[in-house]
């Protein structure tokens, strides 16, 4: 079975920008509240929880992420990723090292860097 499956290719984390988080809630079927919040530098808008838009537990070959990201391409970018799709063939894993992953497929061991 092939599916896509989005990773962080750069060093820094993976995460999605505020409109590449509000269109995944979307593409769920949710409405994404925002709030605001204010650090000492300036105001930022945020996604109210449970939705984590740098959590690395989002299934990445969610079809809602996948589709997010397509259509986003790089504005689906939080800070410090830059969020790329590859298709896979069975099971795979992702590895992760400073914040920049590896897609490992189980069946081959083939890795993308």
């Amino acid at each position: 079975m092939t599916r896509k499956v989005v990773y962080n290719d750069c060093y820094g984390g993976f995460s999605l920008s505020l409109k590449g988080c509000k269109m995944y809630i979307e593409m769920l079927g949710k409405t994404p509240k925002l709030y605001s919040g204010k650090s000492k530098w300036d105001e930022h808008w945020y996604i109210e929880k449970p939705y984590d838009c740098y959590s690395r537990d989002i299934p990445r070959h969610d079809a809602a992420l996948v589709r997010a990201v397509e259509t986003l391409g790089d504005k689906a970018n939080g800070d410090c990723a830059e969020l790329r799709i590859l298709e896979v063939e069975g099971p795979y894993r992702i590895n992760e090292y400073d914040g920049k992953e590896t897609v490992e497929t189980l069946d081959r061991n083939d890795y993308v860097y």
